[in-house]
């Protein structure tokens, strides 16, 4: 097709053979740009899927050091409230031994 539009232009002189060629350089550039601007977006498009895994396994790590925290808070508040009960068991048979004592 170049060569077709080449010869053609050689026909109708110099002018007709710049507009071929500066035209034939705007397609190429065209595609070019175009190349380039594929290339770009799917670089960014790549990034942005990395950076939203890194974000997600953050988030996830993160849940799971606060799932372990509450965890370990919630067999503590247990533990208390076991001594707790002892400890008012205790203080029950200690009131009672006290009134049959006294």
């Amino acid at each position: 097709m170049e060569q077709t539009l080449i010869n053609a232009a050689l026909k109708d002189g110099i002018f007709a053979v710049l507009f071929v060629a500066l035209f034939l350089y705007q397609l190429r550039e065209s595609r070019r740009i175009q190349d380039d601007g594929k290339a770009r977006e799917s670089r960014i498009q790549d990034e942005a899927a990395e950076r939203e895994h890194r974000i997600n396994s953050e988030a996830r790590e993160r849940e799971d050091r606060l799932l372990k925290l509450a965890e370990g808070i919630t067999h503590q508040f247990e533990t208390l409230a076991q001594q707790y009960e002892t400890l008012g068991i205790d203080v029950n048979d200690i009131k009672s031994a006290i009134k049959r004592e006294g």
